[in-house]
């Protein structure tokens, strides 16, 4: 279930405030997590599973560096970008222009498909503190 939000947001150019649904985190779900629920699935040890995943962990930090997108099937992908500062001459332009590196995650159409409303099985849950009833509108 999606638990949400609604907030106030201003326009800073018109001043007119509207509403918003915005997603409210709940606990993340951490690697311990994933590994036991992953060796509770199938017949893979919870130790095996640990060391597959962290098997992959190092391979992406590698295939990231090397500047090559990692493909994980009906995940997604993962590749690298940078973010730069611009030089008005081309051949002005040197590594210390580039400010970071950054991975940019692309769900796969499944992956999309999964987390869509298009699917039954995605819910949600207005989650937002209810407004305090005024006494005197129950008279």
């Amino acid at each position: 279930m999606l638990k949400y939000k609604v907030i106030p947001r201003k326009n800073m150019l018109t001043d007119v405030v509207l509403f918003y649904g915005q997603i409210k985190p709940d606990a993340a779900v951490k690697l311990d997590e994933l590994v036991e629920n992953i060796s509770q699935e199938c017949t893979v040890t919870r130790h095996d599973v640990k060391a597959v995943l962290s098997a992959l962990q190092e391979q992406m930090y590698k295939a990231i560096r090397s500047g090559r997108p990692v493909y994980l099937g009906d995940l997604g992908s993962f590749r690298p970008t940078i973010s730069t500062q611009g030089v008005e001459d081309k051949e002005d332009f040197k590594s210390n222009n580039i400010r970071c590196i950054n991975v940019r995650f692309r769900p796969s159409p499944e992956f999309r498909y999964q987390i869509s409303k298009k699917n039954p099985f995605v819910n949600f849950q207005n989650v937002s503190p209810k407004p305090e009833e005024d006494p005197e509108d129950g008279e």
